[in-house]
Order: structure tokens, then sequence, then C-alpha cells
């Protein structure tokens, strides 16, 4: 078994970053300035998880922010240490796993096995229809502006019996909460979600129950 401190990668690591690749007990947080080498610490630390079986690939969850660094990542720790490497398929964005686990796991939000995701101009032409709909002036009340409220109440897992009196009056004149319900059931007509619900595992007002866990 190849012994992960003779990469060349974790000997050019200072202390400090040798001490979290070899952190073992608990979580731990990497706190550190642009460029120097938290990437690097990451894609040993990975390296290591694998090399010393602590971890099957499958069983190791690693979220980026954008694919060039998911890319990157994943380049690192083949160039390290090759075929042991293959099969880190949660290796993604928040996005990119979100989708594959919800591939996996339709049924546990009420979709079918071929669903679709809509993109942001999908979504704001939903919701433009449903704006007309209800004989709102899209002009005074464009679909972007509810669009961007319907993301917000998303990414702070509100579901829209959950949204607050507040937040809903401020878009023709407290018509946004029916217009978010609204969405969220022509989502289920239409066996759709849109990426807020990618990133949150949540449509229709149902929630994904169980999903994978990382290292």
């Amino acid at each position: 078994m190849t012994n992960f401190k003779t990469l060349e990668n974790f000997k050019r690591l200072n202390e400090v970053q040798k001490e979290a690749v070899l952190h073992d007990k608990g979580p731990l947080l990497v706190l550190a300035g642009a460029g120097t080498g938290k990437t690097g610490v990451l894609t040993t630390r990975l390296s290591r998880l694998l090399i010393e079986n602590i971890a099957l690939p499958g069983e190791i969850l690693a979220v980026t922010f954008t694919n060039k660094a998911a890319n990157e990542m994943r380049s690192r720790v083949s160039d390290q240490i090759g075929d042991k490497a293959s099969g880190l398929k949660w290796l993604g964005t928040f996005h990119s796993i979100g989708s594959q686990i919800l591939r996996t796991y339709p049924e546990k939000i009420g979709l079918k096995n071929d669903f679709i995701i809509l993109d942001t101009d999908d979504q704001i032409r939903l919701l433009r229809q449903l704006i007309k709909a209800e004989n709102i002036d899209d002009k005074r009340w464009p679909a972007r502006q509810l669009a961007f409220l319907v993301d917000r109440w998303k990414n702070r897992g509100w579901q829209p019996h959950q949204v607050p009196a507040g937040e809903t009056g401020s878009f023709a004149d407290g018509a946004a909460g029916k217009l978010y319900e609204s969405y969220q059931n022509r989502l289920k007509i239409l066996n759709a979600v849109d990426f807020g619900d990618i990133a949150t595992a949540r449509n229709a007002g149902s929630g994904i129950s169980d999903g994978h866990g990382g290292l």
C-alpha cells in the first residue's frame, strides 16, 4: 500500500497544513486567504482517505462552488493516486450533486425518473404565465423579481405555507405567496424542478428524508 506521506504534494505542505491533512477527530475548518494552499490541503486529505482505505470513493462527499474547481480537485487527486481516485461520484458543485441525489431518489419528492430541470429563463417564463393568469400587471410586477424572491425563500428552506407575511407583501400587494404555491404546483404537474429545488433537495412541499453523507 502506498504511504501517502511519500507523496510530493504532502511533502510540500507546511506543518499546519499537514496537521489538517492528518486530522481525524471530528469536523475541521480550514480558514485561509486566496492562494494559500487550501485546495492542496483538501486534495491531499482526500488522497489520504483513499490511500489508507479510511473511505471508499463513493463514500466521500466533496462540494465546490464551481465546475472548474471540481474538475481541478478531481484532476489533482487523480495525479496523486491514479486509479484509486476513480469512483468519486460525489465530488462536484452544489447543483450537480443535488441533481445526482434527486436522480437517485426522485420518488422521495414526488418526481418521476425523467424529471426535467428548469433553467432561469424557463423559470421566469413560467412565473410570467402565472402572474398573467392572476391578472397582475407583469410590467409593474416583473417575473424576474418574483423569481428572485422564490429563490431566496427556497434557499431559506421555506415551503409556500412557511413564507412570512412580511416577505410576501413585497410583491403584487401580497400575491407572492399564492404565486409561489401555484408555481410549485405547476412544477409538480410538469415533473420538473428548478435550481433552488436542486440546491435544497426540495420540491412541491416535500423534502428528501435520507441521502448521502460524506467524510
